[in-house]
């Protein structure tokens, strides 16, 4: 994320001025690995937090709907496998 001149006690958050490929796929790769701790802290027998997650994924989600057509459908094959990695740790969570 980049931030103006602003004062270091008041960072603003600078939006990119078009949705790319890259943001979206940078975002894939960082609610995958969110999803990857989690799974491996269940797997440990850990608590896990997952606040925060609904919101990334929402921000997926907005950046992805934003891209163009094409790359939105390049991008179909990468987010059918996240959906994947995120059932897992719904099963994960589940009680015996």
């Amino acid at each position: 994320m980049q931030y103006t001149d602003a004062p270091a006690s008041t960072p603003t958050p600078i939006a990119p001025a078009t949705p790319s490929a890259e943001t979206a796929e940078a975002l894939v790769e960082g609610v995958s690995a969110t999803l990857r701790i989690a799974r491996g802290l269940i797997a440990g027998h850990r608590q896990v937090d997952l606040a925060g997650l609904e919101a990334m994924v929402g921000l997926l989600c907005a950046r992805t709907l934003d891209l163009p057509t094409e790359q939105g459908r390049a991008l179909r094959p990468r987010l059918l496998l996240l959906l994947a990695e995120l059932d897992g740790l719904t099963g994960a969570l589940a009680p015996p």
